[in-house]
């Protein structure tokens, strides 16, 4: 009976450890979550760990296993799940996203994803979150690889426009290689300021850093903001980006 009891308690806590497939091993590693969609295994077992930063959003409105306070991540990092990447998110807060203390987060779960016992580490955010995230281009200690899927963080009123562009020059001059770069933008995106100053930006900080760049440059399609969550993007891109972001020939 006794052991019975102890078997049972073990099952219990087991479970209580996270979602169906997640390790109870995982370690901790404030302030990222795992992801629910694609449950990480641990540093012991993974190929590397891909920090997604998902992009600005309004309290309820996204819903779902993955998404409590977030948005899901883009299909295309599905292709990385399965070569062994375990995925983990920085989930901010909701109407409340402040550039600089999602910087400094970002710095945090980064710092701690290495602490872990995780060897390679690779950073991808969506919108706000690639702005975010643009803070790693500073710290190739840390990233092997930053994909930044239409970085924004100003909005789209005209009077913005000044701001946006310093702010964006502003952390790419920070970059620092070797690290491999990828940076998508889409026609018709309102949240981008000027896709042509910003790309040659993106191409001549890559030169000056030593950094590799995959530059996904308004393609026909997909378009606007949103365009690296269509089904096109996947289709016409995703083996490319994932290739590219693991190091992969």
């Amino acid at each position: 009976m006794f052991r019975l009891i102890v078997l049972l308690l073990a099952v219990l806590l087991t479970g209580a450890a996270g979602p169906p497939g997640q390790s109870a091993l995982l370690p901790e590693v404030p302030p990222l979550r795992p992801s629910a969609v694609y449950p990480p295994s641990g540093p012991a077992t993974a190929t590397g760990a891909v920090l997604w930063l998902h992009g600005g959003v309004s309290p309820g409105q996204f819903t779902g296993p993955d998404t409590p306070d977030g948005q899901p991540a883009p299909p295309w990092l599905g292709r990385l799940a399965a070569q062994g990447w375990d995925v983990w998110r920085y989930n901010r807060t909701p109407g409340h996203d402040p550039l600089d203390e999602g910087e400094a987060g970002t710095i945090r779960g980064l710092e701690a994803l290495h602490a872990a016992g995780y060897r390679r580490v690779i950073l991808a955010g969506f919108s706000r979150g690639a702005f975010i995230g643009m803070v790693a281009l500073a710290r190739p200690d840390l990233i092997e690889a930053a994909i930044l899927l239409s970085p924004a963080a100003h909005g789209t009123r005209p009077e913005r426009r000044g701001q946006a562009i310093a702010d964006f020059a502003a952390r790419l001059a920070a970059a620092r290689g070797p690290l491999r770069l990828a940076l998508t933008q889409f026609n018709d995106d309102p949240f981008d300021p000027d896709p042509v100053e910003r790309g040659t930006m993106a191409r001549e900080a890559a030169r000056r850093a030593g950094m590799r760049l995959l530059h996904i440059e308004r393609p026909n399609l997909p378009a606007g903001h949103m365009g690296s969550y269509e089904p096109e993007f996947d289709t016409l891109f995703g083996d490319a980006m994932a290739r590219f972001a693991t190091g992969e020939p």
